[in-house]
């Protein structure tokens, strides 16, 4: 299917691995110009060489204010018609054994910087009455995770405000949804299978055994297939589609709506 997003411009956060990269290369096959943020100069710069002109490096910390500031300012220098706001998620743990500044940190990674830089972008997009913000976040928003507290609360706090968005900014052309992946072949998901192994004191096989076992599809996501529904929802074909937490699952969250 024809996405039609030849030669748009978009920003693509956490680009050079995992779900990021599975989209910046899935966009760049589509025909866009992917300005792909992250922290590693070194991995944004062998992107850049792998794909030339359709590949623009900006290197950013999201927590920091000054780096999302100028960061939103690239954005608007080159016009981007949409961003995909992902970053690496917050650390594993449980109430008991997190700090405040565990919570503080997690704030900053999770939901801080997306409300800056999406504040950034409005203007923009209200001006052009056009422009596609589209959140990476988690199923924990939906149901949540054991030992991702901060996961789970985080996430969900960005659903509140990704929800209020859609329905103000919606007459301005504006659209604004969430994916919510689930277990995907990840560097991510790797970390929480051997956070659960240790907990368990059992194998990583046998933990990831019993994670798929509450997925009826019964296998790990492919991130390829995740990024084809993030460069449908960035595309015109999803214009009458905002304020929506679609999950990419394999069918994991057992919500009647899933």
């Amino acid at each position: 299917m024809e996405v039609r997003l030849a030669d748009n411009v978009i920003a693509v956060g956490g680009a050079t691995s995992g779900l990021g990269l599975a989209i910046t290369e899935r966009l760049i096959e589509e025909g866009a110009i992917v300005l792909g943020f992250a922290r590693s100069r070194d991995k944004l710069k062998a992107l850049a060489t792998k794909h030339g002109d359709r590949f623009i490096s900006h290197p950013a910390d999201t927590q920091d204010n000054i780096a999302v500031r100028k960061l939103g300012e690239a954005m608007i220098d080159y016009k981007i018609a949409g961003c995909v706001f992902n970053t690496g998620g917050p650390p594993t743990g449980s109430v008991s054994e997190l700090s405040m500044q565990d919570w503080d940190t997690a704030y900053a990674s999770t939901l801080r910087w997306k409300i800056a830089l999406t504040g950034h972008l409005l203007p923009m997009f209200r001006k052009r009455k056009s422009g596609k913000l589209l959140y990476l976040e988690s199923v924990s928003i939906k149901q949540p995770i054991d030992n991702l507290v901060l996961s789970n609360t985080m996430r969900a706090a960005v659903a509140g405000f990704v929800k209020t968005l859609s329905r103000e900014e919606g007459e301005n052309g504006i659209r604004a949804n969430i994916l919510a992946p689930g277990y995907h072949a990840t560097s991510r998901i790797t970390a929480v299978l051997d956070k659960a192994a240790q907990l368990k004191d059992a194998s990583r096989e046998t933990v990831e055994k019993e994670f798929l076992a509450g997925v009826p599809t019964g296998k790990m996501g492919n991130p390829d297939d995740f990024a084809a529904m993030a460069a449908f929802l960035l595309s015109p074909l999803a214009e009458y589609i905002t304020g929506q937490t679609i999950s990419v699952d394999g069918g994991l969250v057992r919500h009647i709506t899933g």
